[in-house]
């Protein structure tokens, strides 16, 4: 039966999804008491029952009871029923047969499960072939409580389709359209039951119904794997990612995937042809939120691979995920490095406990490094680029213990024999034991001294996210040769709260506040002497106004989501690349009535719905303005339209759109009226992080004054960025020999990099989260 409609959490799969699980199904259907428990424990992989769709002739592929179009009984407690009479009580529902609908195709080398299907409706005003022309919903007698249930559409032969499937009422697929490199899809979501019968029923045109797959209770799984599953033509350089589906969870780590059981024993990559193992380096995202599979090398070209996760991957909290697999064909490839190369060099001198975040050099020659547990390296750089032994300096850990380090700068007017170094700093964030750090606690703290011995901080109570978005990045507006263009302003990059602008349980339920998503400015000849440090509490009783006249730290621009690094380009500009969500987040919607905003203005905009598990958004680089906003929403701002929102039925810029069972704006739904876009889109899972321009002081460099964009997660790798007339992108060099640090199945991901503005040699700050370790290395030009 129809439940009404509510907002389920959603997994996308691909179609040939849980192969590992169906091999292990129950083949007898269960026969449900009248009234069933609620959500259970963990369910067993023998729980789960499988239905293909398939001619009573065709073989019945292994593990699945085969369905032939028969209509409902109460005997058989499964079947077909007229769609329109789904409105009444599921006893008056009107069984039909639709056995002549069912079809096998003559399709060589497609999975018996996907070359059988079933017409659950015909294209009005087409032949049905002899079929039933009646629109035909399937049903399933199951007690009362929750389900996962993965239902799978396509057609191995036509794409004269568009596939549309509700489970209970609630939208799965969304009007699938297959190509021909992608005729099938698959969605799994999380049901509740409620009358005794679980009701699948297309809503789209010509809907083909391949295999449905139902598994009692809930479990973390795998949203959707780009590539898709059948998909052709894929980049062999390219990395694997899938969004995930979590649990809501009240426990102290919260939810998220557990970065330690990101193994090659728990995830197999695989030529599908030799069954030869591909090595691989998994990790996820600060949230959790994602997992990310990159080749240590490029794969084979115009081949065949299988991706596999079992459910010895788990959540923070011990729960397996629930198998999939998906397989893809490679493409021939291409080159975009061009000539560049660089030459990667270890560097041994670098201690591996330490989860290195940030890296500079000093005014002194000397490398510097920051760590996660509030540390600082310093190292003396030799003439051919290696570093020396380290020096620890823990005057910031000594006074205020185990502090996250993010922000790394020195201050243009530090010397080699006055050391001034500006940085960021946090509650620590322990990417092991998943400790939930306390909001507002974010720090600006001034280093000073031969030894960074003296600490003062300047600024207080900051916001402070459950995970990785914190008080990030700090800079000086500068030109080529360190001078100030702004003495004594420093702009500071700070966090979201949530995934989307409204909170969360991915995110703690921590809602966005008045400093969060933005760039902040603090003009430190306003900070009132003797009085330090400032307090920038803006709520929970902190009353901090960055409105007031005379505030020395200020929203420069807002929206900005979670940017990690910025640049001040000599061009004029600044360029900030910032990480998107992953799907599932929350946005806020306008309320009723008279809506007040922070800055003592009322908003005037246009009424904008709330959304509920949105849809993934790209990794964008943004060229910041003052005063403009880029994309996350923050109520208390009145900023309530993420990104480009959904202005018209064509593709727009940014837009936040429907996908499958994830929300999305409705067409109509424009962009905030100060909404400025952005100068490249990295597309998903990027995760843009650590940024400079290339600019050395002698010779000359082919990626003079391009940016250089370390990408965490899907690619770990460094991009390079070429500004336009136009100021935004023009180009973009991927695969640049020397800048992958992809490598065998390590679990290192560069995350910041540094440039020796002398010679050209980068220095790149790699992170271990299933571990907190971490690791620093060279690439020198060649």
């Amino acid at each position: 039966m129809r439940s009404p409609p509510m907002s389920i959490p959603t997994i996308r799969l691909t179609a040939a999804s849980l192969v590992l699980t169906a091999l292990l199904a129950a083949c007898t259907p269960p026969n449900p008491p009248d009234q069933g428990p609620g959500p259970g424990p963990e369910p067993t992989d023998s729980a789960i029952v499988s239905i293909n769709f398939q001619p009573a002739a065709s073989p019945v592929p292994t593990g699945y009871l085969a369905d032939t179009g028969a209509a409902y009984t109460d005997a058989r407690k499964f079947g077909w029923v007229r769609q329109d009479s789904l409105g009444q009580p599921s006893a008056s529902h009107v069984p039909l047969d639709i056995t002549a609908n069912t079809r096998d195709r003559d399709a060589a080398g497609v999975d018996a499960r996907l070359k059988t299907l079933i017409h659950m409706q015909y294209t009005a005003g087409s032949s049905s072939q002899g079929g039933v022309s009646t629109p035909a919903a399937w049903e399933y007698a199951l007690a009362n409580g929750s389900y996962t249930v993965t239902v799978a559409v396509g057609d191995p032969l036509n794409t004269d389709s568009s596939h549309a499937i509700n489970l209970e009422g609630q939208p799965a697929i969304t009007a699938f359209a297959p190509s021909n490199t992608q005729r099938f899809t698959t969605l799994t979501r999380r049901v509740t039951v409620s009358d005794g019968r679980l009701t699948v029923e297309a809503k789209g045109s010509n809907t083909k119904l391949d295999y449905v797959i139902i598994a009692p209770g809930e479990r973390p799984s795998v949203s959707k794997f780009s590539p898709q599953d059948g998909q052709t033509l894929v980049d062999p350089a390219a990395g694997l990612a899938g969004d995930l589906n979590l649990l809501n969870s009240s426990s102290a780590k919260g939810n998220g995937v557990d970065p330690a059981t990101l193994t090659s024993s728990t995830i197999k990559l695989t030529e599908v042809s030799t069954n030869a193992a591909v090595p691989f380096a998994p990790n996820t995202s600060g949230g959790g939120d994602v997992l990310v599979v990159k080749p240590s090398g490029s794969l084979k070209p115009n081949t065949k691979y299988r991706l596999e996760v079992t459910s010895g991957v788990k959540d923070v909290n011990g729960v397996g995920f629930l198998p999939v697999t998906t397989t893809f064909v490679t493409g021939s490839g291409s080159t975009t490095g061009g000539t560049l190369a660089f030459d990667q060099v270890a560097l041994p001198t670098v201690p591996s406990e330490n989860a290195y975040t940030s890296v500079e050099i000093g005014k002194d020659g000397k490398l510097y490094a920051s760590t996660l547990d509030g540390k600082i390296l310093r190292f003396p750089i030799n003439a051919d680029g290696t570093l020396g032994a380290a020096e620890t300096l823990t005057s910031l850990r000594d006074r205020q213990g185990p502090r996250t380090i993010i922000g790394l700068k020195f201050d243009p007017a530090s010397t080699a024999d006055n050391l001034i170094l500006w940085i960021s700093n946090n509650e620590y964030y322990d990417v092991v034991n998943k400790k939930t750090p306390a909001d507002w606690s974010g720090k600006i703290t001034r280093l000073s001294g031969p030894n960074l011995e003296n600490v003062q901080d300047y600024v207080v109570g900051l916001p402070r996210s459950v995970k990785d978005h914190m008080t990030n990045s700090v800079n000086f507006k500068t030109d080529n040769a360190g001078r100030a263009s702004e003495p004594n302003v420093l702009y500071i990059l700070q966090g979201s709260q949530s995934a989307m602008g409204a909170a969360d349980p991915t995110w703690g339920n921590r809602p966005e506040r008045l400093l969060s998503a933005s760039l902040l400015r603090l003009d430190l000849n306003k900070l009132p002497a003797g009085s330090l440090p400032l307090d920038a509490k803006t709520g929970d009783g902190g009353t901090y106004n960055p409105y007031a006249p005379g505030a020395p730290l200020t929203l420069y621009a807002t929206g900005i989501r979670n940017a990690y690094d910025m640049v001040w380009h000599t061009n004029g500009q600044l360029y900030v690349p910032t990480n998107g969500s992953a799907a599932g987040g929350n946005t806020p919607g306008t309320p009723a009535g008279t809506i007040p905003c922070a800055d003592g203005t009322t908003y005037t905009g246009e009424s904008v719905p709330a959304l509920a598990g949105a849809s993934t958004q790209n990794d964008y680089l943004f060229r910041v303005v003052p005063g403009g906003y880029y994309g996350h929403p923050n109520p208390l701002r009145c900023q309530f339209v993420m990104n480009g929102g959904n202005p018209t039925n064509m593709t727009d810029p940014a837009e936040v759109v429907p996908v499958d069972a994830r929300a999305g704006y409705p067409v109509g739904t424009k962009p905030d009226a100060n909404y400025r876009g952005f100068a490249f889109n990295f597309g998903e899972h990027a995760s843009a992080n650590g940024a400079i321009e290339e600019y050395t002081t002698s010779g000359t460099s082919a990626l003079r004054n391009k940016l250089l964009v370390v990408r965490y997660s899907k690619q770990k790798d460094i991009v390079v960025l070429s500004p336009g007339a136009d100021l935004n992108i023009a180009s973009a060099q991927e695969g640049v020999a020397g800048l992958a640090f992809a490598t065998g199945t390590s679990t290192l991901s560069p995350l910041d990099l540094t440039e020796n503005r002398t010679n050209g040699y980068l220095y790149v700050a790699l992170l271990d989260e299933s571990t907190g370790k971490g690791s620093i290395r060279l690439a020198r030009p060649k």
